[in-house]
């Protein structure tokens, strides 16, 4: 039922403006302080310049048309046109996606970026090709680490703790390895549920510890950077396919050019957000992190022998 009603919202958005082709919505669960939600606003500029003012871009952000995975699926079914996700939820509707959620992947930021820039990339954005959406670009968002109203220095600080997580099997996978039960909840949730005691801690970037006031209920951001995982703007099939050549060519080059403005935004806001969690009393702690890469070894052997997440282990370890 909650489903069908957010497609019922998302259809009279749509009817709002008119349903047309040329109007593109686009949803997203961050609020508006977030280099995702700039990258965006880039990305709609680009479009409404390049097409001379033929094509828009709508924004919908703060989960306005439902959590990532709800809007995700409307992507999918074409009641909404494109959605920001997090990475490692794309893998729940193309599994091609786990290879850049596996543990320890990338080596800095600037790996992470290569790899964003490159023809593997454009290969893993084309994988879901025949099953409702396609990938349009990937936006930086940083490193993630755990968090949590109690000090985590090692893997045996999880023992037990029950760790907020993307619905991600893989992110879940790498949870249970590190001896915590993994607990998905949405994104808009997560205040509450570490507020109330749902959850004993979550994993995200320093930003969302701050943008969305996670750090009022979690003091400790451990600095243990188990995962550097994009974030990828998808847009429906039934919307790509409704596009003329042209506009596709308009579409794919603003958002190729927003990653580029995205990348140089994060990585201003990321680190004033980290001073920002310093006034906070928010205590960072280095780690060891050899010792939770320890814990995860098993993904990675497993990933690397997987004929097609092998091809993107590979790629991404050589750049």
């Amino acid at each position: 039922m909650k489903h069908k009603l957010l497609t019922l919202a998302a259809a009279s958005v749509l009817m709002a403006f008119g349903a047309n082709a040329k109007t593109l919505t686009l949803g997203h669960a961050m609020n508006l302080e977030s280099a995702a939600h700039a990258g965006m606003e880039i990305f709609a500029e680009k479009v409404s310049e390049k097409s001379n003012g033929e094509m828009n871009v709508r924004i919908f952000p703060n989960g306005m048309l439902g959590s990532e995975r709800d809007q995700a699926e409307q992507v999918v079914t074409g009641a909404i046109d494109m959605a920001k996700i997090n990475g490692s939820l794309a893998e729940s509707f193309e599994p091609t996606y786990k290879a850049i959620s596996i543990p320890f992947l990338f080596r800095d930021a600037d790996h992470m970026h290569t790899f964003m820039r490159s023809e593997a990339a454009e290969k893993l954005l084309q994988s879901s090709e025949g099953k409702g959406f396609v990938g349009l670009t990937l936006y930086d968002s940083g490193s993630r680490s755990f968090y949590s109203s109690k000090p985590i220095e090692t893997p045996e600080d999880l023992a037990g703790l029950k760790i907020r997580v993307p619905e991600s099997p893989t992110m879940m996978e790498m949870v249970r390895l590190l001896g915590a039960r993994a607990t998905p909840v949405p994104f808009t949730e997560v205040y509450t549920a570490l507020q109330q005691g749902v959850i004993d801690a979550a994993e995200n970037n320093i930003s969302s510890l701050v943008e969305m006031k996670h750090s009022e209920v979690a003091k400790y951001y451990s600095m243990n950077e188990h995962m550097m995982t994009p974030d990828l703007i998808m847009i429906s099939e039934n919307t790509w396919n409704s596009l003329s050549p042209d506009q596709q060519t308009i579409v794919k080059e603003a958002a190729l050019e927003s990653m580029e403005e995205e990348i140089k935004i994060w990585a201003e806001i990321d680190g004033k957000n980290k001073e920002v969690a310093k006034t906070l009393d928010v205590k960072f702690i280095e780690v060891d992190k050899s010792k939770f890469r320890a814990k995860v070894q098993p993904m990675i052997d497993s990933a690397e022998q997987d004929p097609t997440l092998g091809y993107y282990i590979y790629a991404i370890q050589k750049m």
